[in-house]
């Protein structure tokens, strides 16, 4: 499989809609093409894909990626430009999904150094709650039994551990409505909050090393709303806070530490929240990979669901085709060479082992 025949593939990809919630086209075009050209089993739940090849008592891998994309923003259609392939969804991630399938249509599972199994799966781009990757390991328990999963999001041809966790909290400040003319009669909730909210957009990103790795722990006021109109003094202010910590942090203490950034008269309520991916370098597997392989290794500063197969005692990490920096991004593109660099060194793990 050449970079010329992984950029068709990519294309093809790139050129099926699927926005969270309306992958079931992509989804029947993956188990289409698996149930045709894959030597294994392919399994169907709601716009999930799993393929299983045999099992012969070797270690289970699993390679992961999500089909869905966020809304198109004048990118729908692939398009190509020298060693560029240009698209919704190319770097995040179709140009990992393509690297997958081309793996499982081109080697013969018999010959493989482990069991190996794949899931494409729907629904990571929206709420946590209804992620397809967590719907898949609990309705197939024996994805559960992998030694070793490989997440193909966008890492640039480098290998990123972990990742870190999210918690995002909505910071509420009551007040008293009044006239706009008569300001003195309430309490402006907006003025009661400015001081805080002074300090609380101040907040530098932290560094914090795991295993070696670099990880930045942030916290950023993402959005703010107050009033009703525009003559009364508003009675209420809600902020949300975005909270991003390393994996060395349990959700409790994160919560704890951004409770304690909040004065104890303001509410704090927990809107939404992840769990950092654990760092597996020490894992031997992980080891393996990295040193035989010789890639660059980061910490994965965005949420990932590494972190759902590290909270099932799976080992993962994330390595993929697409660029990080441009996930999301209307110019947003796959390098075509990344495609073949890391379709030929999973196929290489794959058939030797580390």
């Amino acid at each position: 499989m050449n970079a010329a025949a992984l950029a068709d593939l990519l294309e093809t990809l790139v050129n099926i809609p699927s926005v969270t919630g309306q992958e079931a086209a992509i989804a029947d075009f993956v188990a289409g093409r698996l149930t045709a050209r894959a030597a294994g089993e392919v399994l169907r739940d709601g716009n999930g894909v799993v393929w299983r090849g045999p099992r012969r008592g070797r270690p289970l891998v699993v390679l992961a990626g999500h089909l869905d994309t966020v809304p198109p923003n004048g990118n729908a259609r692939a398009r190509r430009d020298g060693d560029r392939l240009y698209g919704l969804g190319a770097t995040d991630m179709k140009g990992g999904d393509a690297v997958m399938l081309a793996l499982l249509e081109t080697l013969d599972p018999a010959a493989l150094a482990f069991d190996v199994a794949a899931v494409f799966y729907d629904a990571e781009e929206g709420p946590a709650a209804g992620n397809g990757l967590g719907r898949l390991l609990a309705a197939m328990p024996w994805l559960r039994e992998a030694r070793l999963a490989v997440l193909l999001e966008p890492t640039d041809g480098a290998v990123e551990m972990g990742c870190n966790g999210i918690l995002n909290v909505e910071v509420t400040v009551r007040g008293v409505a009044a006239h706009s003319a008569r300001p003195w009669t309430g309490v402006n909730a907006v003025e009661r909050a400015a001081p805080w909210l002074a300090e609380i957009t101040r907040v530098p990103p932290v560094a914090e090393t795991v295993q070696g790795i670099e990880y930045r722990e942030t916290l950023a006021l993402t959005t703010l709303h107050a009033g009703r109109t525009r003559n009364v003094v508003p009675d209420t202010l809600v902020a949300n806070l975005n909270h991003r910590f390393p994996p060395s942090r349990t959700m409790a203490e994160a919560e704890a530490r951004l409770r304690a950034r909040v004065p104890a008269d303001f509410e704090f309520t927990v809107v939404d929240r992840a769990e950092p991916g654990l760092v597996c370098l020490d894992r031997p597997e992980v080891r393996a990979f990295v040193e035989r392989f010789r890639l660059p290794v980061a910490g994965k500063q965005g949420w990932t669901d590494v972190a759902r197969f590290t909270s099932a005692g799976i080992a993962a990490f994330n390595y993929g085709p697409g660029v990080p920096d441009l996930c999301h991004q209307a110019g947003e593109y796959c390098p075509i060479p990344n495609l073949a660099a890391a379709y030929e060194t999973l196929a290489a793990f794959l058939k030797e082992g580390a």
